[in-house]
């Protein structure tokens, strides 16, 4: 390989793992505010019911923070589950094969069914998105809290985040079948 070409592989290859350090710190982010959701949903269900049951009373602004925590929580665990390679597979065959062939496998699965599932999910929920930005909706109850409109947005974070995912493990797929 020649000088030159060996360079702007080197350039890349660095390139590549600045781009696999920001994406694990997003990652992490992204695990750390999945914790601060669920201490949010544990806390506000249970003070909830404590009020409903004990005090008579409740609060529907801490309802709606708890389903707003709940959704933000549902939709970004799924990118942490697939980053850490925790998403439900069926591992029944996968047991038996070589690991260069698992990885094959999960290569096509990434290419043929996580990239375009999620890109058409990033795709259509866009139009959704825009149009909750544009009126900044609210709660659907009546004195509920603002910023719908937030937690609708995670659903352009959770498939750009696996988009992103997707396309690093194929790049590396493909940096390894190169080396």
């Amino acid at each position: 390989m020649p000088d030159r070409q060996l360079s702007r592989y080197n350039t890349a290859g660095i390139c590549f793992l600045q781009f696999g350090k920001l994406m694990r710190t997003v990652f992490q982010v992204v695990q750390w505010a999945c914790m601060a959701f669920a201490l949010v949903v544990f806390l506000g269900q249970l003070a909830m019911v404590l009020m409903r049951y004990l005090l008579g009373f409740g609060f529907l602004e801490m309802q709606d923070a708890v389903n707003y925590a709940f959704a933000a929580l549902a939709a970004l665990a799924v990118a942490v589950a697939f980053e850490e390679n925790k998403h439900v597979r069926v591992d029944v065959f996968s047991q038996r094969l070589s690991e260069a062939v698992n990885g094959w496998i999960d290569s096509a699965g990434d290419l043929l069914l996580a990239l375009p599932v999620f890109a058409i999910l990033l795709w259509t929920a866009f139009p959704l998105i825009r149009a909750s930005w544009a009126i900044f909706e609210g709660s659907p109850e009546t004195g509920g809290l603002p910023g719908l409109f937030l937690v609708k947005s995670v659903l352009l974070l959770l498939p750009g985040l696996v988009l992103l995912l997707v396309l690093t493990r194929l790049a590396s797929a493909l940096r390894r079948g190169l080396q």
